[in-house]
């Protein structure tokens, strides 16, 4: 009986790794090639007894571990292994899983052209199968098709990609996979990042870290993202809560703690989430150099010390009693290292982007804050506020129990 397509691949490609074992000198290029063949035969087995679950699987990790094929002749294997191995089964498989499996063998693709090409031919493969999640499965390939287009140079076809219902897919779909949604904001991120858009960079880069363990993305990957954020926390406009990065473990990858030669940064969104003018002066002594070998903080000095001046007065609102937000300009004046004249506009500012809602009274000179933004609390913050909660609690006690001791006097 003659074997199948995908019986004699996976036979030669046994063959072949057997034949390796003995002519490899080096301790470490055997132990490699004796995992592939281990691997490779794990394949083999799942294929003659049907396991298609379990082929799947051993697939996903099989094709995720780039130690296991570190070099260009394996990403030729693990291509032709979805050609011809994975070809002979792929409709039993799910349709999702075998995207995910189909994109990471992409990366090993001798080039971004053969990538793509790869990728659409898998693409098309997938939309024949109609199978369930086949939807999430095609909206998952082609958000890295566009990927591709983008770290090319080709936006417009990035762009093009995204429009193609996309984002109309991920809100109408109940619970679309993890994976999907992840793929989905990471798309957006990096071209919000090619325009130098800060902001959406990063709304879209929490989205993405929402959907995406950080320990998965490996210390690298995880670190550069974690500077990108932190720098786009800072630059970008209309920015002003930095708790959800902060909060993050991804945040971790740059931390002094952790080593990282970023400690300063995640110290300087640190100080930007907590509204402190004084410490932000006293980073940007300490931290010259530092500060002076990113271009785009140098370029945004001026941005960045209006933000932080901002955030010094939402420190003071948040400070005060909601029902006792009455400010003297000259007190913002002295927190804010401003004249009354740099308050008024300061406020103004603040006012315009909806931080606050209130009024300024010029004749007395205060401003009354009758709303602030909702700010995501820390964990320091959420204590203090605890505090002012004990306090609130024991004043209302006091009160009542001098209430209850005048009823006693007026009742004798």
């Amino acid at each position: 009986m003659s074997l199948s397509a995908a019986e004699q691949f996976i036979d030669d490609a046994i063959s072949s790794h057997q034949t390796k074992t003995t002519n490899f000198g080096g301790d470490g290029d055997l132990n490699i090639v004796e995992n592939k063949l281990q691997v490779l035969k794990e394949l083999k087995e799942l294929y003659s007894q049907k396991l298609w679950h379990q082929l799947t699987e051993s697939l996903e990790l099989t094709v995720a571990n780039q130690s296991l094929f570190p070099s260009p002749d394996d990403g030729e294997l693990l291509v032709n292994l979805y050609k011809i191995f994975v070809n002979d089964f792929e409709e039993r498989l799910n349709a999702l899983r075998l995207a995910r499996v189909a994109v990471h063998v992409s990366s090993r693709c001798k080039n971004r052209e053969e990538a793509i090409e790869f990728l659409t031919s898998a693409m098309e493969k997938i939309k024949t199968t109609r199978q369930t999640s086949f939807e999430e499965a095609v909206v998952y390939v082609r958000l890295h098709i566009a990927l591709l287009y983008l770290h090319g140079g080709d936006e417009s076809k990035a762009k093009t990609e995204v429009a193609k219902d996309a984002k109309q897919d991920l809100a109408q779909w109940k619970a679309p996979d993890p994976s999907v949604s992840a793929a989905y904001h990471y798309l957006a991120a990096q071209l919000y990042k090619h325009n130098r858009d800060f902001a959406n960079f990063y709304g879209s880069g929490i989205l993405y870290m929402a959907y995406v363990d950080a320990t998965a993305l490996g210390d690298e990957v995880a670190t550069e993202l974690a500077v990108d954020l932190a720098l786009a926390a800072l630059l970008g406009e209309g920015v002003y809560n930095f708790a959800e990065f902060l909060a993050h473990p991804i945040s971790k990858y740059i931390s002094k703690e952790n080593g990282s030669e970023f400690g300063w940064l995640l110290d300087m969104v640190q100080v930007f989430n907590d509204g402190d003018l004084n410490a932000y002066d006293l980073l940007c002594e300490r931290y010259a150099e530092q500060l002076n070998a990113q271009p785009a903080l140098v370029a945004h000095e001026r941005k960045l010390r209006e933000k932080i001046t901002i955030l010094a007065f939402l420190r003071i609102v948040f400070e005060l009693p909601a029902e006792k937000r009455e400010i003297d300009l000259a007190d913002i004046a002295v927190r804010t290292k401003l004249t009354v004249d740099g308050v008024e506009y300061l406020l103004m500012k603040t006012l315009s982007a909806g931080l606050i809602r209130g009024e300024i009274d010029e004749v007395s000179s205060k401003v009354v804050v009758t709303w602030a933004m909702p700010r995501i609390l820390l964990k320091p913050q959420i204590r203090e506020l605890a505090d002012r909660l004990d306090q609130w609690i024991a004043k209302v006690s006091s009160t009542t129990a001098s209430l209850q001791s005048e009823l006693m006097i007026t009742a004798n």
